[in-house]
């Protein structure tokens, strides 16, 4: 009986662990995926403007579980990134995302905020 328990602990023990590393690959593919999408969406803004997308690039600032419009549990994530006008001054942007989605993006400088 006690062979038999352990056979099946360890097998449920397995199963966990690659569910949780089935999770976890999950998990980083998204993020890939909604980053990339926020520096396309960033590099296009930016265009928008006529201004240059610095670096190339978007950090993750912040990542918080939200409800998407449907009421589904969703991850918002903000990224930062940076443009400029002349080359010289460096402006902050931020880019909302629901999931995948863009929810909002957000270009400051010194005149004001620009929200697209």
């Amino acid at each position: 009986m006690y062979v038999r328990f352990y056979i099946i602990h360890n097998y449920m023990t397995s199963i966990l662990f690659l569910f949780f590393l089935a999770i976890l690959a999950w998990f980083w593919f998204d993020s890939v995926r909604a980053k990339e999408k926020a520096m396309l969406s960033s590099a296009r803004a930016c265009e928008e403007i006529q201004a240059q997308f610095l670096d190339q690039t978007a950090s993750l600032k912040s990542i918080k579980l939200s409800r998407n419009k449907q009421g589904r549990v969703i991850f918002q994530r903000v990224y930062n990134f940076d443009f400029s006008y002349d080359r010289e001054k460096r402006h902050q942007g931020q880019v909302t995302m629901n999931g995948l989605a863009v929810q909002e993006i957000q270009l400051d400088n010194g005149e004001g905020t620009t929200i697209l």
